[in-house]
């Protein structure tokens, strides 16, 4: 069937039979439609790169409706007859900008840039849904679908919410008016819309060559006659919706029918009676929501009012727009064990489930049976909602996840009570989610309230010890412990009959009273301060990022954004999982069985060593030989053993799943972390002792008053760049050209050319920009450029390889996990006597790129030791990947180490932390000034006292003030060469470099550099892509000091220019840089300058900064809000204050979501990591930020010996995340105190999760009372 799509008013006419029927939206948008703004990654509808909108008629209303859809969830098919708009249909510099494209850049809301289009497209979406009319509560409500890695959320916030009607958001001046953005226009002509999108004949169905069938039925009638042909010809079907359901649980590959019911408006409605409320199955859950709104004021309906609250915890908007409520009680009925929150609410209000069989026979059941009725053949029509007295029914729901938005639950539930005249309980329904599959209800509770004072102490006290014994929650990794999720169940439960008290005006205690609520998020703010050198413009002036124009539309280019190549294949590992066997047989027939899928290739074919580091080894960064795949006993779960080349990148991950692989042996035991290695009876020879202490035994020269021991744990961190790890290798001229997404082109030139034994001038690296870095491509890119270089070599084809979320994350290393006990000696007023520390960092399989060479250097922070630090550091090796550098590798973990210990030590005299530290300074530290005046410019000491006066006053409300502060050191390595030229006819600038851009500024700071030294206009400068012929022999972008040494070289370049301009500019006085440029140009002097920064040119500095971070901490619940956070760096004379304040909150926020939500978990009997797509490892969101941040950079600081008196900001920042954590352990004593635990110091662990907060407060049944 020849069908056209429209995607930014133009058609694309395409033969649906040639294409898979469940084909994606955006891989027709990328592969066909050759649009690439809107971007590929986690295939899941989780991080929100895919946003763009979908515009139609609505099949009920009539009205033309737009919303944001994940294009990687919603089937091409399920779009015909709608309008696809993406970034590129916004605006671009040929036709010029969107305002939304316009503000986010213009307010530094873009630094990799990778989501920018799908953080556009979803403002973009958000605006014409509401006609132009948002608050900033609902704006910042709506990007929980949305990560950004790079910036920490808060410009990119700030920029979208100047939209809303009631901003308060300061807009630059050259911003675009936005009066249009309310209205109606076509994408095509660009006029006002008429209001109604073309609509074709209705469409049937569509036949595929595999037997697969689509089927678009119009009426009922037509829906169950697909059904019908569904079955007769045995088909397995599913009913299309939204298909979201794919975002948790994969679509089978068995599926052959697919039934759209986005036509059918019989389930598109909804009615209301005094008596209920009928929802049609297919509405959306953003449309169910706008009908409780509606109906929330009335009679008998205003517990909606809470039903909308629920429904908006539900994933993310793009999800919602198109998630029905059907869809989602559908996944609950083939998966028990899925904590649906749809399902949940429903059951507490006894609404029922209208079933149908045929076009005019149906039925109305419970969700209980609903959940036991086979439904093959049926459909869900809709669902009934009682109306409740809002009199005599107490409603409340819950919904208690790891970070504040686009999770699911640890625990969900809904309660309702309805009361006689007498109070006393009539009716009782205590329903739970995330216990186990087979638990809803309470029943034994709800019986034991019947014909009870719900509000009665006696009761309660019985209600919370038969829930204790009732509740027995499975154990099913990588969800939260069952002790952690009886607690919260009990937690929420006594949450609501507290908020009931006070609302039926019950005898209750006033330090309970704020109990009974969950957290209110304010909408955030946030301040920076900085100072900027006018007579060094453009250099310190605080511009936008030099690429932010054309990252925000789309126009900006990452590595698989090159166009679809003739003839090009699609890459995927085999891996094996089995931890310590050998493969005997890998079987391929069934995957080789499969059209489209065209080689398998291994070890056996790579013509050299099968290597992934250099030719020359060194003992820091390659010590061990690491293969691209695995011959010999399988070290960790996934490793990729070969891979499987096909025609679509779909087919080669499908297929290379039906490959089957046969062992031989296997380890006895599998310690796939460092706590498995640390607790394990026989370590044997995993654990190394690289770094061994000056002193072999602490001698305490000085009398000590106190002592005590410690730990500190910190776990894997997965840097969750944006853009995955991806390289097009294209054959060429008998050697390869590679665009690969790596810090490191230098490296991934040299690794291909051994393992191809080819030559370097053969095997050429292009890297226009990266989405995302942070350490994890600077080496760990080239498993996926190795693999795709082999292949493209052997098949003399094109391969792209684009590896998935789920395969970087189980194949590719992480964070160093790190473990440290201490003992400490001290004097009375905090001063450090002796020190005795052990640290343990988890190396994975290979002992490569050891970053505890960083953890030692910057283990005594600002502090003063002489030969009274012990300090020791052991290498483990444990069953998985080898793990690598992440943002401030070993200098996390060495500040964290010291700072731990000075909080613990506060705690233990009982001084504040502030003066421990101060104590322990060295004299005459640039800390010694630092700190006095921020201690009082953020009120340290009076909010601090306000605090402890705030927890004496609650009890299930604790506050706590948490401060760090660093001395970071920054050095210089290796060399980055760059070149400058300059083009006669215009007078315009390009720079080439051997450096990576990755949303840190480089090239911005660059531009600067190169306007400001040679005199021009930074407009005139553009930066090209880095390769490995300008950029040959280039050192890795990392360590925070890229911009700065990229910035060095191509001043050198400027300069050598400027001396052979010199001359001419003295001879002849031109009127201006054009006039000198043509007279240079036609003297033949050379334009064209190449230099380089090497180490030595510059000399090592450090960054010293402070953190203070308050919290508020939900006792029951263990969820707690960052309300403030300061930050001080002294970044010397910023380069550009924009830039760099950027990198400052990126990195802080990438802090502090290691100490509070990206938790990763392995499975101990295989070693799998669990935790290894957006479902379930969680980088904070929108709404995870402080409340207020402010930051400031120190003025009057500049730098002797960075360049241009600066100092680097990509990583210090990230240690100062700690502070949240001393935070949490001072509102979490207060709860300790209340909970009459004895004094006790709680040990920290990254990340500070609710379970651990929780299970440590020390809350116990009894003392769920109401007074």
């Amino acid at each position: 069937m020849a069908e056209s799509i429209t995607i930014n008013g133009d058609s694309y006419e395409v033969n649906l039979a040639t294409l898979p029927a469940d084909i994606s939206l955006n891989t027709f948008i990328r592969e066909h439609a050759g649009l690439t703004g809107t971007k590929f990654m986690c295939q899941e509808g989780g991080c929100g790169v895919c946003v763009c909108a979908l515009s139609g008629i609505h099949p009920v209303t009539g009205e033309l409706c737009t919303w944001a859809v994940n294009s990687c969830l919603t089937l091409l098919n399920s779009c015909l007859g709608l309008e696809v708009t993406t970034s590129e249909g916004l605006g671009d510099k040929r036709k010029g900008y969107h305002a939304i494209q316009q503000r986010l850049s213009k307010m530094n809301g873009t630094q990799c840039g990778y989501c920018s289009p799908g953080i556009v497209m979803n403002m973009y979406a958000l605006l014409k849904s509401q006609a132009g009319k948002v608050t900033m509560a609902e704006v910042e409500n709506a990007f929980g679908g949305n990560i950004c890695r790079c910036t920490g959320y808060r410009p990119i916030l700030d920029a979208m919410k100047s939209f809303a009607v009631d901003s308060n958001i300061q807009v630059p001046a050259e911003c675009a008016d936005i009066e249009d953005l309310s209205k109606k226009q076509c994408p095509k002509t660009g006029e006002l819309c008429a209001g109604s999108c073309k609509k074709g004949q209705p469409r049937t169905v569509q036949v595929y060559a595999d037997g697969s069938r689509w089927y678009w039925p119009q009426t009922l009638s037509d829906l169950f006659k697909a059904l019908q042909d569904a079955a007769k010809e045995q088909l397995p079907y599913m009913i299309v919706g939204g298909n979201t359901a794919h975002g948790i649980y994969r679509r089978s590959a068995e599926i052959k029918a697919f039934v759209d019911v986005r036509a059918l408006k019989e389930l598109k409605g909804y009615s209301v009676t005094k008596k209920g409320l009928t929802l049609g199955a297919s509405l959306s859950l953003t449309e169910t929501m706008d009908i409780c709104r509606k109906l929330e004021q009335t009679a008998g309906f205003e517990y909606l009012s809470q039903v909308w609250l629920h429904l908006d915890w539900i994933a993310n908007v793009p999800v919602r727009n198109v998630g029905t409520l059907a869809g989602n009680l559908t996944i609950k009925h083939a998966h028990p064990e899925f904590p649906s929150d749809v399902f949940i609410v429903l059951e507490a209000l006894d609404a029922q489930v209208i079933l149908q069989e045929s076009a005019d026979e149906q039925q109305t059941v419970s969700l209980a049976d609903f959940l036991k009725t086979p439904m093959q053949g049926k459909i869900i029509r809709g669902f009934v909602l009682p109306a409740l007295s809002k009199e005599n029914v107490l409603f409340d729901s819950y919904k208690i996840m790891p970070r504040a938005q686009n999770a699911h639950a640890y625990v969900n539930a809904a309660f309702l009570l309805e009361l006689d005249a007498g109070s006393k309980v009539k009716n009782a329904r205590i329903c739970f989610g995330g216990i186990r599959p087979d638990f809803v209800h309470a029943k034994a509770i709800e019986e034991l309230l019947v014909g009870r004072n719900p509000f009665d102490n006696g009761l309660l006290e019985q209600v919370f010890s038969k829930l204790s014994t009732l509740l027995q929650p499975d154990e099913v990794l990588p969800d939260a412990s069952p002790a952690y999720r009886l607690k919260l169940a009990c937690g929420l439960l006594y949450k609501f009959l507290l908020k009931a008290a006070v609302q039926r005006q019950q005898v209750l205690a006033s330090r309970h009273t704020t109990g009974g609520s969950l957290l209110n998020r304010p909408v955030s703010k946030g301040q920076q301060s900085f100072e900027t050198f006018e007579q060094n413009y453009p250099v310190t002036k605080p511009t936008e990022k030099h690429e932010g124009l054309i990252q925000c539309s789309g126009e900006a280019t990452y590595s698989n954004d090159l166009p679809t190549q003739h003839n090009q294949l699609w890459a995927a590992f085999v891996t094996g999982k089995r931890v310590g066997a050998r493969v005997t047989k890998v079987d391929t027939s069934a995957a080789m069985a499969l059209p489209g899928v065209v080689a398998y290739i291994d070890a056996k074919d790579i013509p050299g060593p099968n290597d992934l580091g250099p030719k020359v080894k060194d003992e820091h960064f390659f010590k061990n030989n690491e293969e691209l795949f695995a011959t010999g006993p399988i070290k960790f779960h996934n490793q990729p053993i070969g891979m499987i080349l096909a025609t679509s990148n779909a087919l080669a991950q499908r297929s290379a799943e039906l490959v089957q692989l046969s062992y031989e042996g296997g380890s006895e035991e599998v310690l796939p972390s460092l706590k498995h290695v640390l607790e394990a009876a026989v370590a044997g020879d995993r654990i190394k002792h690289p770094v061994k202490s000056l002193i072999d035994k602490l001698e305490l020269l000085e009398p000590f008053e106190i002592q005590g021991s410690g730990k500190l744990d910190m776990g894997l961190q997965y840097h969750f760049f944006m853009e995955p790890h991806t390289t097009v290798a294209l054959p060429f001229e008998g050697g390869l050209q590679l665009y690969t997404a790596t810090q490191w082109m230098d490296l991934t030139q040299d690794v291909v050319a051994s393992v191809l034994k080819l030559r370097s001038t053969e095997v050429q690296v292009k890297t226009r920009r990266i989405g995302g870095g942070y350490g994890g491509k600077a080496s760990r890119c080239n498993l996926v450029a190795v693999a795709a270089a082999l292949a493209a070599h052997k098949l003399n084809r094109p391969v792209r390889f684009v590896q998935s979320l789920e395969s970087i994350i189980t194949t590719t290393g992480k964070r160093w996990a790190f473990h440290c006990d201490y003992d400490f000696f001290v004097q009375e007023n905090g001063k450090i006597v002796g020190l005795n520390s052990r640290f343990y960092e988890d190396a994975g399989y290979l002992e490569n790129e050891s970053p505890m060479g960083h953890a030692l250097l910057l283990s005594k922070n600002c502090y003063e030791f002489s030969d009274n630090y012990k300090l020791d550091g052991f290498m483990v090796l444990t069953d998985s990947p080898t793990n690598t550098a992440c943002r401030a590798p070993g200098s996390i973990e060495g500040i964290a180490m010291i700072e731990n210990i000075m909080e613990h030590i506060a705690f233990e005299t009982g001084l504040d932390p502030a003066d421990v530290r101060y104590a322990n300074m060295l004299p005459s530290h640039k800390m010694g000034e630092m700190m006095p005046k921020f201690l009082k410019s953020t009120l340290y000491r009076e909010r601090k006292a306000d605090i402890i006066a705030y927890n004496k006053e609650h009890r299930w409300r604790k506050r706590g003030l948490g401060l760090s502060i660093m001395e970071y050191q920054i050095g210089y390595f290796g060399q980055y060469p760059a070149t400058v030229a300059i083009y006669h006819s215009d007078g315009t600038v390009v720079v080439s470099h051997g450096g990576i851009e990755m949303g840190q500024g480089m090239n911005t700071k660059i531009a600067q550099v190169v306007a400001h030294t040679l005199g021009i206009n930074l407009e005139l400068v553009r930066i090209e892509t880095s390769d490995t012929i300008n950029g040959a022999n280039a050192m890795v972008t990392g360590g925070a000091v890229g911009s700065e040494t990229l910035c060095y070289a191509v001043r050198k370049a400027c300069e050598t220019l400027n001396s052979r301009l010199e001359p001419l500019k003295e001879e002849l006085k031109p009127a201006d840089w054009q006039q000198l440029i043509n007279e240079a140009f036609d003297r033949k002097v050379n334009l064209i300058a190449s230099d380089q920064c090497k180490q030595g040119d510059m000399e090592p500095y450090s960054v010293c900064g402070l953190g203070l971070i308050e919290v508020e901490l939900d006792v029951l619940t263990g969820n707690y809000l960052v309300n403030r956070a300061d930050i001080l760096e002294d970044t010397g004379e910023s380069l550009n204050p924009n830039v760099d304040i950027g990198q400052i909150e990126g990195a802080f926020m990438m802090g502090l979501g290691y100490w509070t939500s990206e938790h990763i978990v392995v499975d101990k009997q295989t070693g799998e990591c669990l935790t290894n797509r957006t479902w379930n490892y969680k980088p904070p969101g929108a709404k995870d930020i402080p409340v207020d941040l402010r930051i400031e950079l120190l003025p009057k600081s500049a730098n002797k010996a960075g360049f241009m008196r600066s100092k680097a900001t990509g990583e210090p920042a990230i240690c100062l995340g700690i502070a949240v954590a001393f935070a949490l352990q001072q509102a979490l004593q207060s709860a300790r105190d209340d909970a009459g635990l004895p004094k006790s110091w709680v040990t920290l662990n990254a990340p500070m999760t609710p379970e651990l907060l929780v299970l440590h407060a020390g809350t116990e049944p009894a003392q769920l009372r109401l007074s």
